[in-house]
């Protein structure tokens, strides 16, 4: 589904900045993959080059087989609206929008038809239980209710490869665990192939494997197997063996 070929990024200026340095991995179709690592060690650098956000300095991604450092813009624009979803940490919500219509812009976008649209947002709205907030405006709803809003937009238009770029983030434990369990339902239901860029360990340990990247470059990675307790105390010990600031490895237990 996913791969990253010798990737680096290099940032030009009067003192030019190597941000990646030949990363290389795979995500498999179906998988659910985390990213981790401290505090400017490239996490969201890479997540803006398989976004189409950023171009690559050196090196291939490709997505499904197609390489997305060769397409032109338009090709990219229609690329990252039909093919990628997005779930961000502050929502990145509408609030002149009713949820529904926040949950439908992809669609509207993509020119689809009216009743297909609501058909396709009333369809994920009740798989992810916001139907009672539909016709809200954002500002009306809580953090957990606007992220659930969110993951519905990145998958009301059955996206390839959604990318998660620290979903938790704002959010209390309560809902943060509402939030990686619904993503992490889609992901087996749905068979939707998921790559999650976060510092929160609860948050990784509901991933099938963890990469783990330091300074640019990849460090190891770890993968769950079947206890979730066991990964997670995995993700903080090896958190705590990369370094960073106190606030890269959180003290909590699942």
């Amino acid at each position: 589904m996913l791969n990253v070929n010798q990737v680096s990024k290099i940032y030009e200026g009067k003192v030019a900045y190597r941000a990646l340095t030949d990363i290389s991995f795979t995500i498999e179709d179906g998988e659910f993959v985390g990213i981790m690592g401290p505090s400017g060690s490239g996490k969201t650098t890479l997540l803006n080059l398989i976004a189409t956000i950023d171009d690559p300095t050196t090196g291939e991604i490709l997505i499904d087989g197609r390489n997305i450092t060769r397409l032109s813009k338009h090709e990219l624009a229609q690329f990252r609206r039909r093919e990628l979803g997005f779930v961000f940490q502050d929502f990145n919500l509408l609030h002149t929008l009713t949820v529904e219509e926040n949950i439908v812009l992809p669609l509207t976008l993509d020119g689809k038809g009216v009743k297909e649209m609501k058909v396709r947002a009333q369809t994920i709205a009740e798989k992810l239980g916001i139907t009672a907030i539909m016709n809200k405006r954002t500002y009306e709803i809580s953090g957990g209710q606007a992220q659930r809003a969110a993951i519905a937009r990145a998958m009301v238009h059955a996206p390839k490869l959604v990318l998660a770029d620290e979903p938790t983030g704002n959010l209390d434990s309560k809902s943060a665990k509402d939030v990686m369990q619904m993503l992490e339902k889609i992901n087996v239901e749905q068979r939707a192939t998921m790559m999650l860029v976060t510092h929160d360990a609860v948050a990784a340990s509901y991933c099938h494997r963890v990469i783990f990247i330091r300074d640019g470059k990849l460090y190891t990675e770890i993968n769950r197997g079947d206890n979730r307790q066991t990964f997670f105390q995995k993700i903080i010990d090896t958190l705590s063996l990369l370094g960073g600031h106190g606030n890269d490895v959180p003290p909590v237990r699942v």
